[in-house]
């Protein structure tokens, strides 16, 4: 993954920087009887490399909703550069990259998508990068973020190969709706891809390889945790 603002590592599966909570939101009107986990910090960063993680399981705070999701190394990579720094410092060998795939093509559940339980993040910038192994019915991957504590209800962007479309929609109680769509270049498997969020209040811009390609104003979901996606047969690496 490419640095976020200046944060996070060029092998990160996922960077976040937090912006803080949006004006209006729903976390000064929560009742006091139901906690629910804090909105992370204005200028907070959070990047994800899997070092600590066990390979061939999904990763540590993250909940599956269907697939195959396992931790495996990547042997044309090398760690993020705090591991490396932290290797040299201790005298061990350089650790090798990892990567989040998911591997499952026959199972005939349409959507696959796994969501990290932490942190909550209201305002924000995300980004991930993408690689599209496989996939016959629509090759696709996405970014999912503002998810609520179930996993059912956010907003989700995401690629599609098969209509060559960055597409933006809404998940409410694990029902997907549409709200915009933008062409993009034709997607080449085994090819790195980035796709990157910012969240200011209602503005939501999309950016896809670096490029702005889609703004949309909405307001449904106010914050949340982050996550990745797949659908149909797609065997996807997110690295």
């Amino acid at each position: 993954m490419r640095k976020a603002r200046g944060i996070g590592s060029a092998l990160a599966v996922l960077v976040v920087l937090a912006h803080g909570v949006p004006s209006g939101s729903a976390e000064a009107k929560e009742p006091k009887h139901e906690p629910k986990q804090r909105i992370a910090p204005a200028g907070k960063s959070y990047a994800w490399n899997f070092q600590a993680d066990t390979l061939g399981l999904p990763p540590a705070h993250a909940m599956v909703f269907g697939g195959n999701w396992q931790v495996l190394e990547d042997s044309t990579g090398v760690a993020d550069s705090a591991s490396v720094a932290d290797s040299l410092a201790g005298g061990a060998a350089v650790p090798t990259a990892r990567h989040l795939s998911q591997l499952e093509t026959e199972d005939g559940v349409g959507d696959h998508y796994l969501t990290f339980t932490r942190p909550r993040l209201g305002d924000m910038d995300a980004s991930v990068r993408f690689r599209i192994r496989s996939g016959e019915i629509d090759p696709s991957a996405g970014l999912m973020f503002q998810m609520d504590p179930k996993g059912t209800s956010g907003y989700l962007v995401r690629v599609s190969g098969k209509s060559g479309e960055l597409a933006f929609h809404y998940l409410l109680l694990g029902k997907r709706r549409d709200v915009k769509f933008a062409k993009i270049p034709e997607l080449t498997p085994g090819t790195w891809h980035t796709l990157a969020v910012q969240r200011r209040r209602s503005l939501l811009r999309v950016f896809y390889d670096g490029k702005e390609t889609m703004m949309v104003r909405d307001d449904r979901f106010s914050d949340g945790t982050v996550g990745v996606w797949t659908e149909d047969d797609s065997r996807v690496d997110f690295a």
